[in-house]
């Protein structure tokens, strides 16, 4: 996979998007375990994909990453929409089921948010997660996100409505976090 590096963990790595992972991100995120729990009611399409490739690849206010393991594609990280006035970027995170429950999620969130506050100078990363979605509502928590609401039903997919639960950490938390875990 002739993919440039783009952050580098124990176990993962980042790589920019290219043309060649869309049918792997198609795949991904039409995964009837993906497409709820990112929020998506309707399916997408290779095509739908290349256009959102295209878009994503003239912002300046958004990072698409795909996480790879083991030189294979798991997944795909990323911040979007990033907003440099007020410092704050919202965060976003998806491993394929075949290879979730290892720490995956877990580094690729870890590098990506690194990333946003030591590169990009970010004040705070927001992320949601869907009730439904435990293990995500779980991941943010481990990682020293806090919550910070909840909206009641408003989100729609699977045939009803879900509850959005609301995460934030700020660039004094997380390094504070990294602090204490580096005294452990």
């Amino acid at each position: 996979m002739p993919h440039a590096t783009f952050a580098e963990g124990d176990r993962v790595s980042l790589h920019p998007l290219e043309e060649a992972d869309l049918e792997f991100v198609t795949e991904g995120v039409n995964h009837p375990r993906v497409r709820g729990l990112v929020g998506q009611s309707v399916p997408t399409s290779l095509s739908r994909e290349r256009r959102y490739f295209a878009e994503m690849n003239e912002r300046t206010d958004a990072v698409q990453l795909l996480v790879t393991a083991d030189d294979e594609r798991v997944g795909v990280v990323e911040l979007d929409p990033i907003d440099r006035e007020t410092g704050v970027a919202d965060l976003a995170v998806w491993i394929h089921p075949d290879r979730r429950r290892g720490g995956l999620a877990r580094e690729a969130v870890a590098l990506v948010v690194d990333y946003a506050f030591s590169e990009l100078r970010l004040h705070k990363v927001t992320a949601n997660a869907y009730a439904a979605n435990d293990a995500s509502r779980k991941l943010l928590d481990s990682l020293g996100f806090v919550e910070e609401g909840v909206g009641r039903e408003d989100a729609f997919f699977d045939g009803a409505y879900h509850d959005t639960h609301y995460f934030g950490v700020l660039e004094r938390e997380w390094t504070a976090r990294e602090t204490a875990d580096e005294h452990e």
